[in-house]
């Protein structure tokens, strides 16, 4: 949330054990691209800071979809919401 308002505007999301789901919106000149790379580079510099190593965290590529209508913005908020209950440790 840090960034919320001045980069983005962020709505729903979640952090998983593997994985995040966001719904964001860039504002002014941010791209996505540009929010997501601030995202992974921040976060991978603190999860190597705190597990005493280096390298990469991320992988390069990420999902990202365009919500055209408030129905698909339901849809994902309940998808996002619900995702933990989901999720299954072994």
């Amino acid at each position: 949330m840090y960034f919320h308002g001045d980069r983005y505007r962020l709505g729903e999301s979640i952090v998983m054990p593997n994985h995040v789901h966001v719904l964001v919106t860039p504002v002014e000149s941010w791209t996505l691209a540009a929010i997501l790379r601030s995202w992974k580079s921040y976060s991978a510099r603190q999860i190597n800071k705190a597990a005493n190593r280096s390298g990469n965290i991320w992988d390069r590529e990420s999902f990202d979809h365009i919500v055209r209508s408030p129905g698909q913005l339901a849809k994902f908020e309940n998808y996002i919401r619900n995702n933990a209950q989901r999720w299954k440790i072994a």
